[in-house]
Protein backbone atom coordinates (compact mmCIF):
# COMPACT_ATOMS: atom_id res chain seq x y z
CA UNK A 1 0.00 0.00 0.00
CA UNK A 2 1.50 3.33 -1.08
CA UNK A 3 1.38 6.58 0.90
CA UNK A 4 -1.68 7.94 -0.94
CA UNK A 5 -3.66 4.80 -0.22
CA UNK A 6 -2.63 4.95 3.43
CA UNK A 7 -3.84 8.56 3.69
CA UNK A 8 -7.15 7.60 2.10
CA UNK A 9 -7.55 4.79 4.63
CA UNK A 10 -6.83 7.16 7.54
CA UNK A 11 -9.35 9.62 6.10
CA UNK A 12 -11.95 6.83 5.92
CA UNK A 13 -11.27 5.86 9.56
CA UNK A 14 -11.64 9.44 10.75
CA UNK A 15 -14.95 9.86 8.92
CA UNK A 16 -16.35 6.70 10.50
CA UNK A 17 -15.11 7.36 14.06
CA UNK A 18 -17.46 8.93 16.62
CA UNK A 19 -16.53 11.78 18.96
CA UNK A 20 -15.61 9.58 21.94
CA UNK A 21 -13.35 7.39 19.81
CA UNK A 22 -11.55 10.45 18.41
CA UNK A 23 -11.09 11.93 21.92
CA UNK A 24 -9.62 8.68 23.23
CA UNK A 25 -7.24 8.38 20.25
CA UNK A 26 -6.17 12.03 20.59
CA UNK A 27 -5.47 11.77 24.36
CA UNK A 28 -3.29 8.68 23.88
CA UNK A 29 -1.32 9.98 20.88
CA UNK A 30 -0.78 13.68 21.61
CA UNK A 31 2.87 13.70 20.56
CA UNK A 32 2.20 11.82 17.29
CA UNK A 33 -0.69 14.13 16.29
CA UNK A 34 1.41 17.18 17.16
CA UNK A 35 4.19 15.99 14.84
CA UNK A 36 1.77 15.21 11.97
CA UNK A 37 0.17 18.68 12.23
CA UNK A 38 3.57 20.34 12.22
CA UNK A 39 4.69 18.40 9.12
CA UNK A 40 1.42 19.22 7.32
CA UNK A 41 1.78 22.92 8.15
CA UNK A 42 5.32 22.98 6.82
CA UNK A 43 4.16 21.28 3.63
CA UNK A 44 1.47 23.92 3.11
CA UNK A 45 3.94 26.74 3.68
CA UNK A 46 6.50 25.24 1.30
CA UNK A 47 4.10 24.55 -1.58
CA UNK A 48 1.26 26.58 -3.03
CA UNK A 49 -0.86 24.32 -5.22
CA UNK A 50 -3.90 25.51 -7.15
CA UNK A 51 -6.28 23.20 -8.97
CA UNK A 52 -8.04 24.49 -12.11
CA UNK A 53 -10.63 21.93 -13.15
CA UNK A 54 -8.65 18.88 -14.23
CA UNK A 55 -5.44 20.78 -15.04
CA UNK A 56 -2.71 21.43 -12.50
CA UNK A 57 -1.17 24.91 -12.56
CA UNK A 58 1.92 25.45 -10.50
CA UNK A 59 2.26 29.04 -9.33
CA UNK A 60 5.81 30.14 -8.82
CA UNK A 61 6.46 31.37 -5.28
CA UNK A 62 6.70 35.13 -4.90
CA UNK A 63 9.39 34.78 -2.29
CA UNK A 64 12.15 32.34 -1.46
CA UNK A 65 10.93 29.06 -0.02
CA UNK A 66 12.54 28.55 3.39
CA UNK A 67 14.82 25.57 3.77
CA UNK A 68 14.11 23.68 6.96
CA UNK A 69 16.94 22.00 8.75
CA UNK A 70 16.52 18.51 10.10
CA UNK A 71 14.92 18.82 13.53
CA UNK A 72 17.25 18.03 16.42
CA UNK A 73 15.88 15.40 18.74
CA UNK A 74 17.31 14.34 22.10
CA UNK A 75 16.59 10.82 23.28
CA UNK A 76 16.13 10.85 27.03
CA UNK A 77 16.09 7.75 29.24
CA UNK A 78 12.87 7.15 31.16
CA UNK A 79 12.55 8.62 34.64
CA UNK A 80 10.85 7.43 37.83
CA UNK A 81 8.62 9.64 39.92
CA UNK A 82 10.13 10.69 43.28
CA UNK A 83 13.53 9.20 42.38
CA UNK A 84 16.68 11.18 41.42
CA UNK A 85 17.12 11.64 37.67
CA UNK A 86 20.28 12.59 35.76
CA UNK A 87 21.02 12.87 32.04
CA UNK A 88 24.17 14.45 30.62
CA UNK A 89 24.40 15.70 27.06
CA UNK A 90 26.85 13.94 24.76
CA UNK A 91 29.87 15.89 23.53
CA UNK A 92 28.86 15.67 19.85
CA UNK A 93 25.59 17.53 20.48
CA UNK A 94 25.45 21.38 20.37
CA UNK A 95 25.60 23.27 23.66
CA UNK A 96 22.21 23.70 25.36
CA UNK A 97 21.40 27.07 26.87
CA UNK A 98 18.04 26.50 28.54
CA UNK A 99 15.07 24.17 28.93
CA UNK A 100 11.40 24.92 28.35
CA UNK A 101 8.68 22.66 29.71
CA UNK A 102 4.94 23.35 29.94
CA UNK A 103 4.66 22.43 33.64
CA UNK A 104 6.89 22.05 36.67
CA UNK A 105 8.31 18.53 36.73
CA UNK A 106 10.94 18.98 39.42
CA UNK A 107 13.70 18.88 36.76
CA UNK A 108 16.07 21.66 35.68
CA UNK A 109 18.82 22.14 33.11
CA UNK A 110 22.30 22.61 34.57
CA UNK A 111 24.06 24.84 32.02
CA UNK A 112 27.51 24.39 33.55
CA UNK A 113 27.31 20.59 33.69
CA UNK A 114 25.18 20.40 30.52
CA UNK A 115 22.91 17.97 32.33
CA UNK A 116 19.24 17.50 33.16
CA UNK A 117 18.76 16.56 36.80
CA UNK A 118 16.35 16.70 39.70
CA UNK A 119 13.62 14.56 41.24
CA UNK A 120 10.47 14.20 39.07
CA UNK A 121 7.34 15.09 41.05
CA UNK A 122 4.85 14.00 38.38
CA UNK A 123 4.34 11.01 36.12
CA UNK A 124 3.32 10.77 32.49
CA UNK A 125 4.59 11.79 29.04
CA UNK A 126 6.04 15.29 28.69
CA UNK A 127 7.41 17.32 25.74
CA UNK A 128 10.67 19.14 26.51
CA UNK A 129 12.13 21.92 24.36
CA UNK A 130 15.84 22.73 24.58
CA UNK A 131 17.18 26.11 23.43
CA UNK A 132 20.62 25.78 21.87
CA UNK A 133 23.31 28.47 21.97
CA UNK A 134 23.36 28.60 18.13
CA UNK A 135 19.73 29.77 18.07
CA UNK A 136 18.18 26.43 17.13
CA UNK A 137 15.92 24.29 19.28
CA UNK A 138 15.81 20.59 20.06
CA UNK A 139 12.88 18.55 21.29
CA UNK A 140 12.50 15.44 23.39
CA UNK A 141 9.75 13.37 24.94
CA UNK A 142 10.36 12.33 28.53
CA UNK A 143 8.44 9.41 30.01
CA UNK A 144 8.18 9.50 33.82
CA UNK A 145 6.99 6.24 35.32
CA UNK A 146 4.66 6.67 38.32
CA UNK A 147 5.68 5.90 41.87
CA UNK A 148 4.08 2.48 42.59
CA UNK A 149 2.91 3.83 45.94
CA UNK A 150 0.46 6.19 44.24
CA UNK A 151 -1.06 3.41 42.18
CA UNK A 152 -2.50 1.79 45.30
CA UNK A 153 -6.04 2.70 46.28
CA UNK A 154 -7.16 3.14 49.88
CA UNK A 155 -10.78 1.99 49.90
CA UNK A 156 -12.36 2.09 53.39
CA UNK A 157 -13.63 -1.26 54.62
CA UNK A 158 -17.38 -1.82 54.78
CA UNK A 159 -18.64 -1.15 58.31
CA UNK A 160 -21.57 -3.45 57.62
CA UNK A 161 -19.32 -6.44 56.90
CA UNK A 162 -19.34 -9.26 59.42
CA UNK A 163 -16.87 -8.82 62.31
CA UNK A 164 -15.87 -5.38 61.02
CA UNK A 165 -13.03 -3.56 62.77
CA UNK A 166 -11.38 -0.16 62.10
CA UNK A 167 -8.72 -0.19 59.37
CA UNK A 168 -6.09 0.98 61.87
CA UNK A 169 -5.81 1.38 65.63
CA UNK A 170 -3.33 2.30 68.36
CA UNK A 171 -3.05 2.38 72.15
CA UNK A 172 -0.71 3.56 74.90
CA UNK A 173 -0.46 2.88 78.63
CA UNK A 174 1.94 4.87 80.81
CA UNK A 175 3.24 3.27 84.01
CA UNK A 176 5.78 4.30 86.65
CA UNK A 177 8.22 1.85 85.09
CA UNK A 178 7.75 2.48 81.37
CA UNK A 179 5.47 2.77 78.38
CA UNK A 180 3.30 0.18 76.66
CA UNK A 181 2.63 1.25 73.06
CA UNK A 182 1.01 -0.69 70.22
CA UNK A 183 -0.49 0.03 66.82
CA UNK A 184 -1.74 -1.74 63.72
CA UNK A 185 -2.29 -0.64 60.12
CA UNK A 186 -4.27 -2.33 57.37
CA UNK A 187 -2.02 -3.50 54.53
CA UNK A 188 -2.27 -2.12 51.00
CA UNK A 189 -3.49 -5.47 49.67
CA UNK A 190 -6.61 -5.12 51.83
CA UNK A 191 -6.86 -1.36 51.21
CA UNK A 192 -6.85 -1.93 47.45
CA UNK A 193 -9.89 -4.23 47.77
CA UNK A 194 -11.62 -2.37 50.59
CA UNK A 195 -11.44 -5.38 52.94
CA UNK A 196 -10.73 -5.46 56.68
CA UNK A 197 -7.44 -5.69 58.53
CA UNK A 198 -6.73 -9.23 59.78
CA UNK A 199 -4.18 -8.26 62.46
CA UNK A 200 -4.90 -7.32 66.06
CA UNK A 201 -3.14 -6.46 69.33
CA UNK A 202 -3.73 -5.71 72.99
CA UNK A 203 -1.70 -4.26 75.84
CA UNK A 204 -2.29 -4.25 79.60
CA UNK A 205 -0.77 -3.33 82.96
CA UNK A 206 -1.51 -4.99 86.32
CA UNK A 207 -0.53 -2.38 88.88
CA UNK A 208 -0.35 -4.60 91.95
CA UNK A 209 2.16 -7.02 90.40
CA UNK A 210 3.80 -4.47 88.02
CA UNK A 211 2.96 -6.94 85.25
CA UNK A 212 3.37 -5.37 81.76
CA UNK A 213 1.63 -7.34 79.00
CA UNK A 214 1.70 -7.08 75.18
CA UNK A 215 0.22 -9.33 72.48
CA UNK A 216 -0.11 -9.38 68.70
CA UNK A 217 -1.83 -11.77 66.29
CA UNK A 218 -1.89 -12.09 62.51
CA UNK A 219 -5.05 -13.49 60.97
CA UNK A 220 -4.50 -16.04 58.22
CA UNK A 221 -5.05 -14.50 54.80
CA UNK A 222 -6.82 -17.63 53.60
CA UNK A 223 -9.23 -17.63 56.57
CA UNK A 224 -12.44 -15.68 55.90
CA UNK A 225 -12.95 -14.35 59.42
CA UNK A 226 -9.38 -14.32 60.71
CA UNK A 227 -9.82 -10.63 61.61
CA UNK A 228 -12.17 -11.82 64.36
CA UNK A 229 -9.95 -14.77 65.23
CA UNK A 230 -6.95 -12.53 65.91
CA UNK A 231 -9.04 -10.20 68.07
CA UNK A 232 -10.52 -13.07 70.08
CA UNK A 233 -7.10 -14.65 70.63
CA UNK A 234 -5.28 -11.61 72.03
CA UNK A 235 -8.19 -10.45 74.17
CA UNK A 236 -8.90 -13.90 75.62
CA UNK A 237 -5.23 -14.46 76.45
CA UNK A 238 -4.98 -11.07 78.15
CA UNK A 239 -8.19 -11.65 80.14
CA UNK A 240 -6.90 -15.01 81.38
CA UNK A 241 -3.57 -13.55 82.53
CA UNK A 242 -5.31 -10.79 84.48
CA UNK A 243 -7.87 -13.23 85.88
CA UNK A 244 -5.02 -15.31 87.32
CA UNK A 245 -3.23 -12.22 88.66
CA UNK A 246 -6.38 -11.16 90.50
CA UNK A 247 -6.81 -14.44 92.38
CA UNK A 248 -6.09 -13.62 96.02
CA UNK A 249 -3.71 -15.85 97.92
CA UNK A 250 -2.22 -17.52 94.84
CA UNK A 251 1.40 -17.39 93.71
CA UNK A 252 0.44 -15.49 90.56
CA UNK A 253 0.35 -12.29 92.61
CA UNK A 254 3.75 -13.06 94.11
CA UNK A 255 5.74 -13.47 90.91
CA UNK A 256 8.20 -10.74 91.91
CA UNK A 257 9.12 -12.69 95.05
CA UNK A 258 9.85 -16.00 93.36
CA UNK A 259 13.21 -17.51 92.44
CA UNK A 260 14.11 -18.49 88.90
CA UNK A 261 12.88 -22.09 89.20
CA UNK A 262 9.54 -21.04 90.70
CA UNK A 263 9.12 -18.34 88.04
CA UNK A 264 9.63 -20.89 85.28
CA UNK A 265 6.94 -23.18 86.70
CA UNK A 266 4.34 -20.44 87.29
CA UNK A 267 5.03 -18.96 83.86
CA UNK A 268 4.32 -22.30 82.17
CA UNK A 269 1.02 -22.58 84.00
CA UNK A 270 -0.01 -19.02 83.09
CA UNK A 271 0.86 -19.37 79.41
CA UNK A 272 -0.89 -22.75 79.21
CA UNK A 273 -4.06 -21.19 80.64
CA UNK A 274 -3.81 -18.11 78.38
CA UNK A 275 -3.12 -19.94 75.11
CA UNK A 276 -5.85 -22.49 75.77
CA UNK A 277 -8.23 -19.62 76.61
CA UNK A 278 -7.39 -18.04 73.23
CA UNK A 279 -8.11 -21.27 71.38
CA UNK A 280 -11.30 -21.88 73.38
CA UNK A 281 -12.54 -18.36 72.54
CA UNK A 282 -12.21 -19.15 68.84
CA UNK A 283 -13.86 -22.54 69.28
CA UNK A 284 -16.81 -20.99 71.13
CA UNK A 285 -17.21 -18.22 68.56
CA UNK A 286 -17.23 -20.73 65.73
CA UNK A 287 -20.12 -22.58 67.37
CA UNK A 288 -22.01 -19.41 68.27
CA UNK A 289 -21.73 -17.89 64.80
CA UNK A 290 -22.08 -21.23 62.96
CA UNK A 291 -18.80 -20.87 61.08
CA UNK A 292 -15.78 -23.12 60.67
CA UNK A 293 -13.18 -22.65 63.39
CA UNK A 294 -10.54 -22.76 60.66
CA UNK A 295 -11.94 -19.47 59.34
CA UNK A 296 -10.69 -17.80 62.56
CA UNK A 297 -7.08 -19.00 62.21
CA UNK A 298 -4.28 -16.71 63.35
CA UNK A 299 -0.74 -16.59 64.71
CA UNK A 300 -0.24 -15.56 68.35
CA UNK A 301 2.61 -13.80 70.16
CA UNK A 302 2.24 -13.11 73.90
CA UNK A 303 4.82 -11.54 76.22
CA UNK A 304 5.07 -9.98 79.66
CA UNK A 305 7.78 -8.38 81.75
CA UNK A 306 7.91 -7.31 85.42
CA UNK A 307 10.45 -6.26 88.07
CA UNK A 308 11.55 -8.76 90.72
CA UNK A 309 12.06 -8.03 94.39
CA UNK A 310 15.86 -8.19 93.99
CA UNK A 311 15.82 -5.42 91.36
CA UNK A 312 16.15 -7.69 88.33
CA UNK A 313 13.55 -8.00 85.55
CA UNK A 314 11.84 -11.17 84.42
CA UNK A 315 10.45 -11.50 80.87
CA UNK A 316 8.56 -14.39 79.27
CA UNK A 317 7.18 -14.97 75.78
CA UNK A 318 5.04 -17.43 73.85
CA UNK A 319 5.28 -17.39 70.04
CA UNK A 320 3.46 -19.48 67.44
CA UNK A 321 3.63 -18.52 63.76
CA UNK A 322 5.73 -15.97 61.91
CA UNK A 323 6.56 -12.38 62.85
CA UNK A 324 9.12 -11.64 65.56
CA UNK A 325 9.50 -11.35 69.33
CA UNK A 326 12.70 -9.99 70.82
CA UNK A 327 14.50 -8.09 73.55
CA UNK A 328 16.55 -5.26 72.04
CA UNK A 329 19.49 -4.29 74.26
CA UNK A 330 21.45 -1.24 72.98
CA UNK A 331 23.50 -1.10 76.20
CA UNK A 332 25.40 -4.29 75.39
CA UNK A 333 24.54 -4.26 71.68
CA UNK A 334 22.72 -7.58 71.77
CA UNK A 335 19.46 -8.88 70.40
CA UNK A 336 17.70 -11.85 71.98
CA UNK A 337 14.92 -13.55 70.04
CA UNK A 338 12.20 -14.98 72.29
CA UNK A 339 11.29 -17.89 70.06
CA UNK A 340 11.64 -19.13 66.53
CA UNK A 341 9.89 -18.19 63.29
CA UNK A 342 7.48 -20.87 62.06
CA UNK A 343 8.00 -21.03 58.30
CA UNK A 344 6.53 -23.66 56.00
CA UNK A 345 7.68 -25.28 52.78
CA UNK A 346 6.31 -22.44 50.66
CA UNK A 347 6.63 -18.64 50.89
CA UNK A 348 4.10 -17.13 53.31
CA UNK A 349 3.29 -20.50 54.86
CA UNK A 350 3.36 -20.65 58.67
CA UNK A 351 1.85 -22.28 61.75
CA UNK A 352 -1.38 -21.06 63.37
CA UNK A 353 -3.06 -21.53 66.73
CA UNK A 354 -4.74 -24.94 66.44
CA UNK A 355 -5.97 -27.70 68.71
CA UNK A 356 -2.59 -29.42 68.39
CA UNK A 357 -0.82 -26.18 69.37
CA UNK A 358 -3.14 -25.75 72.39
CA UNK A 359 -1.70 -28.95 73.88
CA UNK A 360 0.05 -28.24 77.21
CA UNK A 361 3.31 -29.89 76.15
CA UNK A 362 3.37 -27.98 72.85
CA UNK A 363 2.71 -24.68 74.61
CA UNK A 364 5.53 -25.29 77.08
CA UNK A 365 8.01 -25.95 74.25
CA UNK A 366 7.29 -22.49 72.81
CA UNK A 367 7.92 -20.50 76.02
CA UNK A 368 11.13 -18.46 76.25
CA UNK A 369 12.21 -16.57 79.38
CA UNK A 370 14.84 -13.98 80.28
CA UNK A 371 16.21 -12.46 83.49
CA UNK A 372 18.44 -9.38 83.44
CA UNK A 373 19.59 -6.61 85.79
CA UNK A 374 17.58 -3.85 84.11
CA UNK A 375 14.22 -3.45 82.34
CA UNK A 376 14.21 -4.69 78.72
CA UNK A 377 13.03 -3.07 75.50
CA UNK A 378 10.48 -5.74 74.59
CA UNK A 379 9.14 -5.87 71.03
CA UNK A 380 6.49 -8.01 69.31
CA UNK A 381 5.50 -7.69 65.64
CA UNK A 382 3.58 -9.50 62.92
CA UNK A 383 5.28 -10.48 59.65
CA UNK A 384 3.89 -7.36 57.97
CA UNK A 385 6.64 -5.52 59.88
CA UNK A 386 9.32 -8.19 60.22
CA UNK A 387 9.41 -9.17 56.53
CA UNK A 388 10.16 -5.71 55.07
CA UNK A 389 12.47 -4.69 57.92
CA UNK A 390 14.31 -8.01 58.41
CA UNK A 391 14.55 -9.77 55.06
CA UNK A 392 16.08 -13.00 56.36
CA UNK A 393 16.62 -15.05 59.51
CA UNK A 394 20.22 -13.86 59.51
CA UNK A 395 19.16 -10.20 59.67
CA UNK A 396 16.57 -11.05 62.31
CA UNK A 397 19.44 -12.27 64.49
CA UNK A 398 21.70 -9.29 63.73
CA UNK A 399 21.93 -6.43 66.24
CA UNK A 400 22.90 -3.86 63.59
CA UNK A 401 19.64 -4.47 61.68
CA UNK A 402 17.63 -4.05 64.86
CA UNK A 403 19.56 -0.88 65.68
CA UNK A 404 18.54 0.64 62.33
CA UNK A 405 14.97 -0.44 63.01
CA UNK A 406 15.00 1.15 66.47
CA UNK A 407 16.39 4.41 65.09
CA UNK A 408 13.47 4.50 62.65
CA UNK A 409 11.02 4.00 65.50
CA UNK A 410 12.49 6.79 67.62
CA UNK A 411 11.09 9.49 65.34
CA UNK A 412 7.37 8.58 65.66
CA UNK A 413 7.82 7.66 69.34
CA UNK A 414 9.05 11.20 70.08
CA UNK A 415 5.86 12.81 68.78
CA UNK A 416 3.20 14.34 71.06
CA UNK A 417 0.91 11.36 70.43
CA UNK A 418 3.42 8.53 69.98
CA UNK A 419 0.80 5.82 69.55
CA UNK A 420 -0.88 7.72 66.69
CA UNK A 421 2.48 8.55 65.14
CA UNK A 422 3.44 4.86 65.32
CA UNK A 423 0.15 3.96 63.65
CA UNK A 424 0.95 6.34 60.78
CA UNK A 425 4.55 5.10 60.58
CA UNK A 426 3.28 1.57 59.95
CA UNK A 427 1.97 2.80 56.59
CA UNK A 428 5.54 2.94 55.22
CA UNK A 429 5.98 1.79 51.63
CA UNK A 430 8.11 -1.25 50.86
CA UNK A 431 8.02 -2.72 47.38
CA UNK A 432 6.33 -6.11 47.35
CA UNK A 433 5.47 -5.97 51.08
CA UNK A 434 1.80 -4.99 51.51
CA UNK A 435 0.56 -7.15 54.40
CA UNK A 436 -1.22 -5.88 57.54
CA UNK A 437 1.26 -4.54 60.10
CA UNK A 438 1.16 -4.68 63.89
CA UNK A 439 3.75 -3.67 66.46
CA UNK A 440 3.65 -3.75 70.27
CA UNK A 441 6.45 -2.47 72.52
CA UNK A 442 7.37 -2.09 76.18
CA UNK A 443 9.84 0.79 76.62
CA UNK A 444 11.54 1.17 80.03
CA UNK A 445 11.12 4.56 81.70
CA UNK A 446 14.85 5.37 81.48
CA UNK A 447 14.86 4.80 77.71
CA UNK A 448 11.59 6.69 77.31
CA UNK A 449 12.85 9.70 79.26
CA UNK A 450 15.99 9.79 77.13
CA UNK A 451 13.90 9.83 73.96
CA UNK A 452 11.42 12.46 75.15
CA UNK A 453 14.15 14.62 76.76
CA UNK A 454 16.02 14.81 73.45
CA UNK A 455 12.83 15.77 71.66
CA UNK A 456 11.87 18.36 74.29
CA UNK A 457 15.39 19.86 74.39
CA UNK A 458 15.31 20.42 70.64
CA UNK A 459 11.92 22.12 70.92
CA UNK A 460 13.11 24.39 73.77
CA UNK A 461 16.24 25.41 71.86
CA UNK A 462 14.18 26.21 68.78
CA UNK A 463 11.70 28.24 70.85
CA UNK A 464 14.45 30.15 72.67
CA UNK A 465 16.16 30.96 69.38
CA UNK A 466 12.88 32.18 67.91
CA UNK A 467 12.16 34.46 70.90
CA UNK A 468 15.66 35.96 70.89
CA UNK A 469 15.44 36.67 67.16
CA UNK A 470 12.07 38.34 67.60
CA UNK A 471 13.38 40.60 70.40
CA UNK A 472 16.43 41.68 68.42
CA UNK A 473 14.31 42.29 65.32
CA UNK A 474 11.75 44.30 67.28
CA UNK A 475 14.47 46.42 68.89
CA UNK A 476 15.94 47.19 65.49
CA UNK A 477 12.61 48.02 63.89
CA UNK A 478 11.51 50.33 66.74
CA UNK A 479 14.88 52.12 66.76
CA UNK A 480 15.29 51.38 70.45
CA UNK A 481 18.53 52.00 72.30
CA UNK A 482 19.30 48.33 72.44
CA UNK A 483 22.51 48.89 70.50
CA UNK A 484 23.84 51.12 73.29
CA UNK A 485 23.26 48.57 76.02
CA UNK A 486 26.20 46.32 76.80
CA UNK A 487 24.11 43.60 78.42
CA UNK A 488 20.38 42.80 78.38
CA UNK A 489 18.60 40.00 80.21
CA UNK A 490 15.24 38.48 79.28
CA UNK A 491 13.03 35.85 80.93
CA UNK A 492 11.56 32.95 78.95
CA UNK A 493 8.85 30.70 80.38
CA UNK A 494 8.59 27.18 78.90
CA UNK A 495 6.61 24.29 80.42
CA UNK A 496 6.06 26.25 83.67
CA UNK A 497 9.82 26.82 84.02
CA UNK A 498 11.31 30.31 83.72
CA UNK A 499 14.82 30.71 82.32
CA UNK A 500 16.89 33.89 82.21
CA UNK A 501 18.86 34.51 79.02
CA UNK A 502 21.65 37.10 78.91
CA UNK A 503 22.28 38.89 75.61
CA UNK A 504 25.70 40.50 75.25
CA UNK A 505 26.85 42.78 72.47
CA UNK A 506 29.09 40.93 70.05
CA UNK A 507 31.56 43.84 70.06
CA UNK A 508 32.08 43.41 73.81
CA UNK A 509 32.86 39.72 73.65
CA UNK A 510 36.65 39.13 73.68
CA UNK A 511 37.91 37.23 70.66
CA UNK A 512 40.14 34.22 71.12
CA UNK A 513 43.47 34.03 69.35
CA UNK A 514 43.12 32.95 65.76
CA UNK A 515 39.51 34.14 65.42
CA UNK A 516 40.36 37.61 64.12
Amino acid sequence: MNATEQLEKIKSWLNQADEKYLDAFASQNQTLISHICEIWQRFQEAKNITSLENNMLTIQPTETTPVYKKELIITLPNAKQDEPYFYQKTNDFPTIQSLKVEEDLGLAWNVEAQALDGVPIKSGEFLLTFQLTDGNTAHSTLFINPNPKYLWKNIPSDKNSRFWKPDSASSQISTDLGQLIAARMRGRTHAMKGTCCDDDFTIGYHEKSKFHFIAVADGAGSAEFSRQGSKLAVEAAKDKFFELLNIEGKDYQKLSQKNEQELAYITKVMFKEAVQAAYLAQETAAKDYVIEQKSLSCTLLLAFTLPLIDGKWFTACYWVGDGAAAIFDPAIQKIKLLGEVDSGQYSGETQFLTLAEANAEKITSRIYTDIRDYPPILILMTDGVSDPKFHSDVQLNTFETWQIFWQELREPLQKEQPEKALEEWLDFFSKGEHDDRTLAIFIPQSEWQGMTYTSMSNKILQEESRIVNEIVLQATENNQEFANEKVRTINITQNNETKTITLQKASDIPLQKGTE
